[in-house]
């Protein structure tokens, strides 16, 4: 084996190779240490502000009632919860002015970890007048002919959308758009009222399934399952109390999934 103190020497010194183990070592004790601070503060009473960003699907139709059962069961905890599309709220953790966040949609920037925690669907909801309302479900060029509503650019939804189309070699240009709107609730409220056909979340619509103003078909030839991301910085420690609703929200998600 390698040698870590010279072997005839009246003083002690320390080799080259035995430099590098201390050196790892050194580190091996800190992670340690900081795993037993971790363990410790995740053991205590929970308290503090919980601060979240979220794109629009995750932040009105998920997170709301998920971080109320968590504050439940840990009722120190303070939350606060900034919604904008998935692309800013990527950015606001970047800049450091997030800690994490969940989205819709995953970004191209290998600085964030995303981890996969739900899964989506996107599905066609028109007005209950429409002529498509009767059909349960419906095939892309029907989405084709149709005037279109649909969210700002950068949304999770959008990009998923953009994606998908991609992959059957349809570009955007394609699509009869009438009205581009900042928020799904905006678009849900715009179908029924009869000014077009959407893409939306089942989440967005799982109240609203057996409803009398908007009927909900699937897509026969376009897949749109989706990821749901939380979203952190690669090289930044995550709090305990990030960390503890993370793995809370895991399991909330298991018993509450969109369908």
């Amino acid at each position: 084996g390698i040698s870590l103190l010279p072997g005839r020497s009246r003083y002690v010194n320390v080799t080259e190779a035995g430099k590098i183990v201390y050196d790892y070592s050194k580190q091996i004790l800190a992670k340690v240490n900081e795993s037993k601070v971790a363990v410790q503060a995740l053991q205590k009473e929970l308290s503090g502000s919980l601060v979240l960003g979220a794109s629009t699907i995750p932040g009105e139709y998920i997170l709301p009632a998920a971080l109320g059962r968590f504050q439940e069961l840990h009722p120190q905890v303070i939350a606060k919860l900034e919604i904008a599309d998935s692309t800013e709220i990527g950015q606001l953790i970047m800049d450091a002015k997030l800690e994490a966040g969940m989205i819709g949609a995953l970004l191209d920037n290998p600085l964030l970890c995303q981890e996969h925690i739900a899964d989506d669907e996107l599905v066609v909801i028109a007005a209950s007048q429409h002529h498509l309302a009767d059909e349960r479900s419906i095939i892309l060029e029907n989405i084709l002919e149709e005037p279109l509503i649909v969210r700002e650019a950068g949304s999770g939804t959008q990009l998923v959308i953009e994606s998908k189309l991609k992959e059957k070699d349809i570009t955007p240009d394609r699509l009869n758009v009438r009205l581009e709107l900042g928020s799904t609730a905006a678009v849900v409220n715009a179908v029924a009222a009869g000014l077009g056909i959407s893409l939306v979340s089942r989440f967005a619509v799982k109240n609203r399934i057996n409803s009398e103003d908007i009927a909900v078909l699937d897509i026969e030839d376009l897949p749109l399952e989706r990821g749901l991301y939380f979203v952190t910085r690669r090289d930044q420690v995550i709090s305990p109390l990030v960390e503890s609703f993370y793995e809370f929200l895991k399991e909330y998600l298991q018993l509450y999934p969109s369908h």
